[in-house]
């Protein structure tokens, strides 16, 4: 019986002592295991999401200089090829519809005398819903304009594409430097026609010419005159 009373006690106590052992450990390694993570979280996040933030800015900035630098670059070089001709023989229909032609953009040439480069904004009546004859199959016209220069030379320099009928519109084109290089300084006539494309002729219905002084002389001509200039002296 007395054995047995020890025996309970023993039991008894290695119960408790295992379990006191068991919850120390618990106790001990929570909180350890719990601020390692934190503190790696901390860590990783602030490194992380700063680094990412500051390249992503660096890389935006980086894009938009090279986009920048490239429009620009299209715009100083636009390619000129001579514009489409129109569809001949042409049938004169004119009547009073280019209301003005005006130059607009001028550049003034290197040595202040006449332009370099400029472009045109014309005001007309473009209307043309009921021009065509029925057995075109369409009688709405196809409204555009060209523009050619000098009336001797009848050179073609920029044609349109179809504009919107407006009985009071205007409208912008662009010449291409290009396109009057070949010309000396002087004066050119800029011929501005309205046009109804056909299939087999188109119709003119309007024409307007202006002049102006044109000068082709560049910064880079000036530059190669006060070179030699500076050379000879």
């Amino acid at each position: 019986m007395q054995f047995r009373n020890y025996a309970v006690v023993a039991v008894a106590l290695l119960v408790l002592l295992s379990g006191c052992g068991a919850f120390g450990v618990t106790q001990s390694d929570e909180p350890s295991n719990g601020t390692d993570v934190e503190g790696d979280n901390a860590e990783n996040g602030s490194t992380t999401d700063d680094g990412d933030e500051t390249d992503g800015e660096g890389d935006d900035t980086d894009h938009e200089d090279e986009t920048t630098d490239s429009e620009d670059e299209s715009t100083a070089n636009a390619e000129w090829n001579p514009p489409a001709e129109p569809n001949r023989p042409l049938e004169d229909k004119r009547e009073d519809r280019i209301k003005s032609v005006e130059f607009v953009d001028k550049e003034p040439a290197a040595n202040g005398d006449g332009y370099s480069n400029f472009n045109l904004e014309v005001v007309a009546n473009t209307s043309m819903e009921n021009v065509d004859p029925p057995e075109h199959g369409n009688v709405i016209g196809e409204p555009y304009f060209f523009v050619k220069i000098n009336e001797d030379e009848q050179k073609l320099i920029e044609r349109t594409g179809q504009v919107s009928m407006d009985e009071n519109g205007t409208y912008h084109i662009e010449v291409r430097p290009a396109g009057i290089e070949e010309f000396g300084d002087g004066p050119l006539t800029v011929e501005v026609f309205l046009m109804d494309e056909d299939k087999d002729w188109d119709d003119i219905y309007d024409a307007v010419g202006q002049e102006i002084h044109f000068n082709p002389d560049s910064d880079g001509d000036a530059e190669e005159e006060t070179d030699s200039e500076t050379t000879e002296n």
